[in-house]
């Protein structure tokens, strides 16, 4: 079914655990991550779904989407899903080759969004509760989560301010992904916009795993010392009006 996609105006990102390459977050909806990660992966292991247009692999029992699927994964109701967890993979031949060690972390990681020891990913291992309320993500190069953070970021500024934006520059990207690791909070509900300017303000929260306490935060907070600011299609990062970037 397909449904209207969102657009939440809160992103939350709890790197506690950037060690791992696994990032928790709140206020990132499937249809984002998708559309901003560099390289959209095309084949997906579907380890918790409704999507009634899956494959089944005979060899692993597991139901899956490749690129014939994956535009119509991506409209559907994923909200609706209630819990919604994939993991990408290279070709269909894969999975005939998995041994009965990989299906078991599979398995574990669908029923409890954790790893035993490896799980056999290409590059995302992602489990979702209520699309985009909350999120836990694996990746297998840092670069990944930065790239797609970065440009949701701009995807949702352009979304709210019905503005052109350019994209954010590396070193900014790179100062965001570090923040992560003490709980990076960026509310577009506060954004200022002017004829010549837009900021977001941004602050460290610390680590969560309660969603609705992120969410409340937005009513919380009312002191922001740190502010993303676009400017004549550029960038800064500015903490009490002292360039930071």
């Amino acid at each position: 079914m397909k449904k209207k996609q969102t657009v939440r105006d809160v992103i939350y990102v709890s790197g506690r655990d950037f060690a791992s390459k696994c990032f928790f977050s709140y206020g990132i909806e499937f249809h984002e991550l998708m559309s901003c990660v560099e390289h959209r992966p095309e084949n997906l292991i579907l380890l918790k779904h409704n999507f009634d247009n899956a494959q089944l692999n005979l060899a692993s029992r597991f139901e899956y989407v490749t690129s014939l699927e994956i535009d119509e994964l991506i409209a559907d109701d994923v909200y609706g899903y209630g819990d919604f967890c994939w993991v990408d993979f290279n070709k269909v031949d894969d999975l005939d080759n998995l041994n009965s060690f990989q299906i078991a972390e599979l398995l574990y990681f669908g029923h409890l969004a954790k790893n035993l020891q490896v799980i056999p990913k290409q590059r995302f291992a992602y489990y979702a509760h209520d699309d985009g309320w909350f999120n836990k993500l694996y990746v297998s190069e840092l670069v990944d989560y930065e790239v797609m953070l970065a440009r949701v970021i701009t995807l949702k500024l352009k979304n709210f301010s019905r503005k052109l934006i350019t994209p954010l520059p590396n070193v900014i990207s790179k100062i965001l992904l570090e923040a992560t690791k003490e709980g990076l909070f960026i509310d577009f509900s506060k954004l200022e916009k002017t004829k010549f300017e837009i900021r977001i303000p941004i602050t460290a929260v610390g680590h969560y795993m309660d969603m609705d306490a992120v969410y409340n935060l937005k009513d919380e907070i009312t002191d922001y010392k740190i502010w993303l600011v676009h400017r004549n299609r550029e960038w800064r990062l500015i903490n009490e009006e002292k360039d930071i970037d």
